[in-house]
């Protein structure tokens, strides 16, 4: 039996369905169209993101930083969310990929946070009541060529600039926002001709 928690999380996942079906991202001052002529290969354990979505970002402390962090790296990918004071502040979330989520594990929750996986497993939402602490989530992707990302904070959307990326520290140039796969560049192979 679902809580009522459960499905107003579900309707808020719902909606961020609505925010994020746009199909392209700027980060950094980059634009990178979604719609790639061929898909990325397909992995066994995880899917390949571009290099500014790698290595954690240094400085994730509740004494001196708040915002949503996330990285790639080996193990997949880590949400981190975190704020100054010992206050009660929210983070929410929704996360949707055209591929499927995998090996979703919470991090550090609390009573009255929740987490939860679509049974068809395209989308991620969660709800963390943070104190000051470090609340966040760990996946994996499969067959994925996207993920768009929106976040909230006490139901706010949460600024660009406070919304952290990799070790290089990319922020997104808005929020709701998708970070796409790059496909591998294709290799054209010419027939020699011969002459008689």
């Amino acid at each position: 039996m679902r809580s009522a928690r459960f499905k107003r999380i579900a309707a808020v996942s719902v909606a961020g369905i609505a925010l994020v079906s746009g199909g392209v991202m700027a980060v950094a001052g980059t634009t990178v169209a979604s719609g790639a002529t061929s898909p990325p290969p397909c992995t066994t354990h995880d899917d390949a993101w571009p290099g500014y979505t790698q290595g954690i970002p240094a400085g994730i402390d509740p004494n001196t930083a708040a915002g949503v962090y996330m990285w790639h790296d080996a193990y997949g990918w880590h949400i981190r969310v975190t704020h100054h004071s010992d206050s009660l502040r929210t983070f929410s979330g929704q996360l949707i990929t055209n591929g499927t989520f995998a090996n979703v594990s919470a991090v550090k929750l609390e009573p009255g946070d929740t987490l939860a996986t679509s049974a068809n497993k395209h989308t991620i939402s969660f709800l963390f009541t943070n104190y000051g602490h470090v609340d966040g989530l760990n996946f994996i992707t499969h067959c994925s060529t996207s993920i768009s990302f929106a976040f909230q904070s006490d139901g706010h959307t949460v600024p660009p600039d406070k919304i952290i990326i990799g070790r290089n520290k990319v922020h997104p140039a808005g929020d709701p926002f998708t970070i796409t796969r790059v496909p591998p560049p294709t290799t054209t192979t010419t027939a020699a001709t011969t002459t008689t």
